[in-house]
């Protein structure tokens, strides 16, 4: 016999969607310290392990594969059987492979662990906006996807802080400590992602089965839209995450300093998001999403694309120049399409395929993420850290290009229009029909 589905809930109110929100989005901050958490192990990894420097950053490389793996696969099975019980297993699997990436013996234990940690930080970046987009009333979403990805930078700020310390107390061992606290601040959220309810929208949208569900993200109407938000998130990613994986290892070489020092440079610079990202919660209704998407990918570009060209002409830069222009190319980031290639897609899509939209994109830009570290390390060794800086500043300004060429999600950007409940008009007759149904 065909699957009945349940009946949908009723609309949550103010105080319980704004939990719930805060549940499913501390995810993404657990997260966001496991990605800043294997930059800071990969300097005292190559001493310690004897590594060549191509060889150890292919340690992030399995995080943004199992990142990719992660995103793509769970954002149709969460269409297909709900958001709940996929971040709920999610947050069990990350515990896990946390705790064998601090207790591994050896290189390929510790690559195992990395890329199956990676699969499970990808599910929470392919569900969670889809979750809060259809929890949180049409005119907070935004806001509340900006105030998640706000809450990340702690994540990282924090992976960079502990690893410091903890290098500092034990170069040996302080990396596997930094992986472990990752598991441990985890562990809250498998008793609280239990008490997540699926929202009533995606009870009345889902698809019978999982083609259908491909069907239907690839029709003709979807591929524009679609392609534009992978792009513009493999764009963005390509920067973020290959110099976000090796923040540290980079500071650590282009300042001829320690691996602990390397991380507390990586926290000085990376502690400019806080204000950038707390910008966009302000301007991201009043500008526009597109707006800060271009602003955001112009400004890192160009500051990227001037610190590569000073470091292939120098290579007896300020520690101040160099520390500045990386901020400020993170501080255009964070302002922009750090927030709004997340948010974009979770808004743009269907109830019946949100989940998979945005796992397709996130997808994306874990593969953008990969040719970035991949990048890195192939530049580097050639040219030095100038020339991969200059490879992420066209990056970001290839999106910023994209973003002004094809307007193809402008329509679901600026201020949502005045409407009461938590999903667009045409959610709301689907979740009616199908009451009636029942």
């Amino acid at each position: 016999m065909p699957e009945t589905p349940a009946a949908p809930k009723p609309p949550l109110p103010a105080a319980r969607w704004r939990v719930q929100s805060t549940i499913a989005g501390a995810g993404i901050l657990v997260g966001s310290y496991d990605l800043a958490a294997i930059s800071v192990a990969l300097a005292p990894l190559r001493t310690r392990w004897h590594l060549a420097s191509g060889v150890v950053t292919t340690l992030g490389t399995a995080t943004l594969l199992g990142m990719l793996l992660g995103s793509l696969a769970t954002g149709f099975l969460a269409d297909r059987f709900g958001r709940r019980r996929i971040v709920v297993a999610d947050v069990a699997l990350f515990i896990l492979t946390a705790a064998a990436g601090a207790l591994a013996p050896d290189f390929a234990v510790l690559a195992g662990a990395r890329l199956l940690s990676g699969f499970a930080v990808g599910v929470d970046f392919a569900v969670v906006f889809p979750f809060v987009a259809e929890t949180a009333p049409r005119a907070r979403r935004g806001e509340a996807m900006a105030w998640i990805m706000w809450s990340a930078n702690f994540g990282t700020l924090a992976a960079y802080g502990a690893g410091a310390l903890l290098l500092h107390i034990s170069e040996a061992a302080g990396w596997r400590f930094a992986l472990a606290l990752g598991g441990l601040l985890a562990l809250p959220l498998l008793a609280l992602r239990r008490e997540l309810l699926d929202p009533p929208q995606w009870h009345a949208a889902r698809l019978p089965d999982l083609a259908g569900i491909l069907r239907s993200v690839t029709h003709s109407s979807r591929r524009r839209p679609l392609s534009v938000a992978a792009v513009a998130t493999f764009c963005y990613q390509v920067g973020d995450q290959g110099i976000g994986l090796v923040l540290p290892f980079l500071l650590a070489a282009v300042l001829v300093t320690s691996a602990a020092g390397g991380a507390l440079g990586a926290a000085a610079v990376k502690a400019v998001t806080i204000p950038a990202s707390t910008l966009t919660i302000v301007l991201i209704e009043r500008l526009g999403r597109p707006r800060l998407q271009v602003a955001g990918f112009l400004g890192r570009g160009l500051a990227f694309v001037l610190l590569g060209v000073l470091l292939m002409m120098s290579a007896a830069l300020s520690a101040w120049l160099i520390c500045l222009l990386l901020a400020i190319g993170y501080f255009f980031g964070a302002a922009g399409p750090d927030k709004t290639t997340v948010i974009l897609p979770a808004e743009s899509f269907p109830s019946e395929v949100r989940s998979a939209s945005q796992g397709i994109s996130q997808a994306a830009g874990r593969l953008g993420g990969i040719v970035g570290v991949t990048a890195y390390g192939l530049l580097a060794g050639a040219g030095g850290p100038g020339a991969a800086l200059l490879f992420f500043g066209a990056a970001a300004l290839l999106g910023a290009g994209v973003t002004l060429a094809a307007p193809a999600l402008q329509s679901s950007s600026g201020p949502a229009p005045p409407h009461d409940g938590g999903a667009p008009v045409w959610e709301e007759a689907a979740a009616d029909a199908f009451t009636q149904r029942r």
